[in-house]
C-alpha cells in the first residue's frame, strides 16, 4: 500500500515538463536527460528536441545542439531567429563560417525577433566575415552596426581592431 503512491507518481513523469523546468532552473545536463527521454517517449518530440538543442548549446556540445535543432525542424518546429541564431552559433563554434553566415541572414529575417537577438546576428555575421577573411565586409557592416548601437562598447573595439587591417 506504501509503495502504491511511490509507482502512481513514477509513471506519471512528465520529462518534457521537467526539462523545461530544469533548463528555466540552468541544470542544463539535467534538462538534456529529460528532453532525451521525452524524445523516446515521442512527447511533444519538435519542442523536445528544441529543448535538447537548447540545453546542449548551454553545456557547450556544439554538434550534438545542432543536431538536436535540425531534429527539431524536421519534426516540424518553427524555423525562428532564435533557432537560426543558435544554429548559426553551433556552426561558427565549429568552424563553418559559410554555414553560420546563412543561418545569422536567414534568422535576422524573422519578423518576431527582439531586437537584441537582431542584434546579437548582426554581430555575430560581422564575426563571421571576419573569419572568413572577408575584412571589407566585415567593416561595411560594422560601420552599420555601430551607428545602430553606439552603446556596444565591444563592436567599439572591434571597429578599433578592424581599421588596422
Amino acid at each position: 500500500v506504501l509503495l502504491f503512491p511511490l509507482l502512481l507518481t513514477g509513471c506519471m513523469a512528465d520529462p518534457y515538463a521537467d526539462g523545461i523546468e530544469a533548463l528555466e532552473n540552468g541544470q542544463y545536463e539535467e534538462a538534456a536527460g529529460q528532453f532525451k527521454e521525452a524524445v523516446k517517449k515521442d512527447e511533444n518530440k519538435a519542442d523536445s528536441y528544441r529543448g535538447l538543442g537548447i540545453a546542449l548549446w548551454e553545456t557547450k556540445d556544439y554538434e550534438g545542439a545542432k543536431e538536436a535543432l535540425k531534429k527539431a525542424l524536421e519534426e516540424g518546429s518553427k524555423k525562428t531567429g532564435t533557432i537560426c541564431n543558435l544554429l548559426g552559433s553551433c556552426e561558427f563554434q565549429s568552424g563553418n563560417m559559410e554555414e553560420a553566415l546563412k543561418y545569422f541572414e536567414e534568422g535576422q529575417k524573422d519578423a518576431g525577433n527582439s531586437d537584441s537577438l537582431t542584434q546579437s546576428m548582426r554581430f555575430n555575421s560581422i564575426c563571421a566575415y571576419e573569419k572568413l577573411g572577408d575584412i571589407e565586409t566585415a567593416k561595411s557592416l560594422l560601420k552599420q552596426y555601430t551607428a545602430d548601437y553606439p552603446e556596444d562598447e565591444e563592436a567599439v573595439k572591434e571597429a578599433q581592431f578592424l581599421e588596422t587591417r
